[in-house]
């Protein structure tokens, strides 16, 4: 009897083997994938997925969890060079450059046509300091990928730090090619050929392009210039002669005259460029600084007056034309005689005023003019621009030293309004112990004048620093020691200074204070025998202003050839008085 099969049981049986056979497919598939490094669909989805949150991290500075996500996306898809790539990114970030090389290799085994892995190779070895590396993986960035023209001169620069000139100049003429700019990169080139001791073929190479293209000026500049600087100046003018006389050319010949010493054949060409309103306003400029700064014997001062005023009524208002008048009529005024010396110092003075009109807000024109009003002893000048300058800077100590002096000196001053302006400057000085110097001398010279003995001990004191008293301190005690008699004073003073003295006692310059004072005080034993302890105490010390006093008190007390002994040690040694050769000549004080 035949066993009976029903159609659904049929159906099942089928299904079921199909599946089987799918199944026994999609296994055979899966071991045929695994062995040839293929993977699925899904896991190549989840190793971007892996990737992306990779990526989150790193975003966040979150590096250590960056890394994790990347490791795990390379487990699941170890053909991912992203992953490999990021890794490298991350290395360099965190200066492990050994596993971001590691990393970045891996990536261009998998990708070999990525410029960004090579770019990323090159500057992990960049931060190393190692070029070597750097250039070669460069190289292969070159060799393997393609549109990598923007990195070119990149490559340039590394075969340059390699003193690879040949390699730098390739590249430069590489990226000529790729941009289709035939010879953009002459003047480098030239430089590089120089840098490489390849003197000759640079001249060839700009002798070639000005054969080739006879039209091209700035072939013909380069080749002077280049022509000029190697010595051969004839055949640079001779080249610069032939050019279509642009003011370019024209700097250039003039530059080449005036190191030839031929100023006269350089003067029309100068008034010619300068007069030129198309030529380029700063080149005239330095030109003009440049002949300022040359020795009077070789340029006409005149002339160059000539040719700042001509710049003054092309460009009436312009800042940096009224600027280089100022250096240039100083310059002038340095080199003039006595009687032409007053007209440029005019035109200095005029020159800053206007600046200062023009900018009232530039500090650096302000000072400039305080300080020559001061120099000068202007004083009426003085207290007009300072109260001026007050009103733009209230904040600034040197304006206030220079607001009270001008209160001090000048006719409408007021000397408690002087010592105000001093106190202000000294509080807004502060860090600044050059203007804090020049404030405290100010002061005890004013404390000197009114003979207030407290105001004296305060800023002498405050003079004294490192052990040493101030210069200008001790100048100002023996020119009103040298000018005053008055012995209560002078009395006064000598306290003053014994007490600068227990605190600076190896000051050769305060003990010919002391010395000074008691010969005013005319005490001579007791200044010499202050004056030979010194010298034997402190021999290092000794200044040729205390050798000059010490022999002022021997010739008190009629030592006449010891004196003059000491006289004669005090010229040699210096910073004496301009009595001194008198002294010697006539054995006599004065």
């Amino acid at each position: 009897m035949k066993k009976f099969i029903s159609p659904f049981h049929l159906i099942f049986t089928l299904l079921l083997f199909c599946n089987t056979a799918n199944l026994y497919a999609q296994t055979k598939t899966e071991k045929k994938n695994k062995e040839s490094g293929e993977i699925t669909e899904y896991e190549r989805a989840n190793a971007e997925y892996l990737l992306i949150d990779a990526q989150k991290f790193y975003l966040l500075e979150d590096y250590e969890r960056a890394i994790a996500f990347l490791e795990q996306s390379i487990d699941v898809d170890a053909k991912n060079h992203a992953a490999y790539f990021k890794l490298g990114e991350i290395y360099l970030i965190e200066r492990k450059y050994d596993k971001g090389l590691k990393a970045i290799k891996k990536a261009q085994e998998i990708k070999s046509n990525n410029k960004f892995y090579y770019l990323l190779a090159a500057q992990i070895y960049k931060s190393q300091n190692n070029l070597e590396g750097a250039a070669s993986e460069y190289e292969l960035m070159i060799k393997n990928t393609n549109d990598y023209r923007e990195y070119i001169l990149d490559i340039a620069d590394v075969y340059v730090g390699l003193a690879n000139y040949d390699g730098a100049i390739k590249m430069l003429e590489l990226t000529e090619q790729k941009y289709n700019t035939p010879n953009k990169f002459t003047t480098q080139k030239k430089e590089l050929l120089l840098q490489a001791g390849r003197e000759k073929e640079a001249l060839e190479m700009l002798k070639k392009l000005i054969e080739d293209f006879p039209n091209k000026e700035s072939y013909k500049l380069e080749y002077a210039d280049l022509l000029a600087s190697t010595g051969k100046k004839t055949e640079a003018a001779d080249i610069l002669k032939s050019t279509n006389t642009s003011s370019a050319s024209n700097f250039v010949l003039i530059n080449l005259k005036l190191e030839q010493g031929d100023f006269e054949s350089a003067k029309p060409m100068i008034s010619e460029i300068i007069k030129d309103k198309e030529a380029d306003l700063s080149a005239k400029l330095l030109l003009m600084s440049n002949l300022s700064a040359t020795e009077s014997y070789k340029v006409s001062l005149s002339f160059l007056d000539e040719q700042q005023k001509t710049l003054y009524s092309i460009y009436p208002n312009q800042l940096e034309v009224i600027k280089t008048g100022e250096k240039v009529y100083t310059a002038l005024a340095e080199k003039a005689s006595p009687q032409e010396k007053q007209g440029y110092e005019k035109q200095v003075l005029t020159a800053l005023n206007r600046l200062k009109d023009l900018n009232p807000s530039d500090y650096e024109v302000w000072n400039q003019l305080l300080t020559r009003a001061y120099n000068q002893e202007s004083w009426e000048t003085l207290l007009t621009n300072s109260e001026d300058a007050l009103s733009y800077f209230p904040n600034q100590g040197l304006f206030y030293y220079y607001y009270g002096n001008a209160q001090l000196y000048s006719s409408k001053g007021d000397k408690e309004e002087a010592n105000t302006a001093f106190d202000q400057a000294l509080k807004l000085a502060r860090n600044d112990d050059s203007l804090t110097s020049k404030i405290r001398t100010r002061k005890l010279a004013f404390a000197l004048e009114e003979g207030n003995t407290k105001e004296i001990q305060a800023n002498a004191k405050a003079s004294a620093t490192s052990g040493k008293m101030d210069k200008q301190a001790i100048q100002l005690f023996l020119r009103y020691l040298n000018a005053n008699s008055e012995q209560k004073f002078i009395e006064e003073i000598l306290v003053v200074v014994e007490g600068l003295i227990k605190e600076n006692s190896l000051d050769g310059d305060l003990f010919h204070v002391k010395a000074k004072v008691l010969f005013q005080l005319g005490r001579f034993a007791d200044a010499k025998q202050l004056i030979e302890n010194f010298i034997k105490q402190n021999p290092a010390h000794v200044t040729g202003g205390l050798l000059e006093v010490y022999g002022d008190n021997l010739f008190m007390l009629n030592q006449i050839d010891a004196a003059v002994a000491q006289w004669k040690k005090a010229k040699e040694t210096g910073n004496t008085t301009d009595k001194i050769d008198q002294k010697i000549a006539n054995k006599k004080y004065y």
